[in-house]
């Protein structure tokens, strides 16, 4: 039987049992915000949390990471590419929705342009994911209107359900049942135990009111590209980046050498960038093809809602709602998305991704 019971005091056995294993990263209360960190002492685990400010995607896809180091000569340049990627990592506790943004992370990362990300994959292959449902979702959430679920299981390899004293444990994958089967201290899950379960699923579900036609969201952009819309929308936006910056499925980065040139030697890193920076498609000649801030809100929508579903047959966002909490101009992307249901539909302005 794969549904144990964990109990809440047990949490440092747990960790205990696979950390020589794992690198094993949790959320934990920083400065008065949860995130994902390395941790070394269970005590810190917080998962009695609403959602994490930074999404977890920055264990897999972190906002500064080194590609390679190179060393160099008069005549060569020799690589060094990175030595930990074999390394395992284990991410507990992280909610449905931002499990579910790894799995978009990876399509984009696996198909875009024929080129493949070979570190965000290796990594993401070496991860071991233990989620834990929302018993209660925030008022922002809207996930069960793009797919998603506050209980939904299918992105996890262990999934846990707070029953209040005790975690239901769940084994989803093979990986995950593996790791289920070596914690032989757990005990055995009761008819009870998985009624509760049951109800509090169906409880939390029944806590997300927000509703968005996203098939109409969807047909609608396929024709909207130059109406007057865009104005509306982007008209209370500064540009800050916000929304990109903290939002679990952007994927945009910058490139930069950082060259010791005394040593001759040097690395390539990457980090995080957002569409929404007037500097993002500058170009070396100056031209820039999105300078205006309507150009760059529409870019944003468009991506998520009519690009990710013609390049990948999915959409881009999984409606974790951070972008609606961090907006410091109260820019609401539920707000943005129905005004895109309620445009009249023009033929005549069709684009395609």
């Amino acid at each position: 039987m794969d549904q144990k019971i964990l109990k809440k005091d047990q949490i440092g056995k747990l960790y205990n049992e696979v950390v020589g294993e794992y690198d094993f990263y949790a959320p934990i209360n920083k400065k008065g915000n949860i995130v994902f960190e390395k941790i070394e002492k269970p005590e810190d685990i917080v998962l009695d949390y609403l959602n994490s400010k930074i999404p977890p995607k920055s264990v897999l896809f972190p906002q500064e990471e080194v590609l390679f180091e190179y060393t160099l000569d008069e005549k060569n340049v020799e690589i060094t590419d990175r030595q930990d990627l074999d390394q395992k990592i284990l991410i507990f506790g992280i909610r449905p929705c931002d499990a579910y943004s790894f799995e978009l992370m990876a399509k984009f990362f696996s198909f875009h342009g024929n080129v493949e990300d070979e570190i965000y994959l290796k990594k993401k292959e070496n991860a071991l994911i233990i989620g834990i449902g929302c018993n209660t979702p925030r008022t922002t959430c809207f996930c069960t209107s793009v797919g998603g679920n506050p209980f939904n299981k299918e992105n996890m390899d262990v999934f846990l359900t707070d029953l209040g004293e005790t975690y239901l444990v769940e084994g989803i994958s093979d990986k995950g049942k593996a790791v289920i089967q070596k914690l032989s201290w757990l005990s055995a899950a009761t008819k009870n135990d998985l009624k509760k379960a049951e109800e509090l699923a169906k409880k939390a579900e029944e806590l997300i009111t927000t509703k968005i036609d996203v098939d109409k969201v969807v047909e609608n952009l396929s024709t909207c590209f130059e109406d007057p819309v865009w104005d509306e929308i982007s008209e209370a936006c500064i540009g800050c980046g916000s929304c990109a910056y903290l939002c679990p499925t952007c994927t945009c980065f910058d490139v930069i050498d950082e060259t010791d040139q005394y040593n001759n030697r040097g690395r390539r890193i990457r980090i995080w960038d957002t569409c929404q920076s007037c500097l993002y498609t500058m170009e070396t000649s100056g031209h820039n093809p999105r300078d205006t801030k309507i150009q760059r809100c529409r870019n944003r929508i468009m991506h998520k809602f009519s690009y990710y579903p013609t390049n990948y047959d999915l959409l881009g966002c999984v409606g974790c709602g951070r972008c609606v909490i961090v907006c410091p101009a109260n820019n609401d992307l539920r707000v943005i998305l129905n005004k895109i249901i309620n445009i009249e539909k023009k033929e005549d302005e069709k684009i395609v991704a």
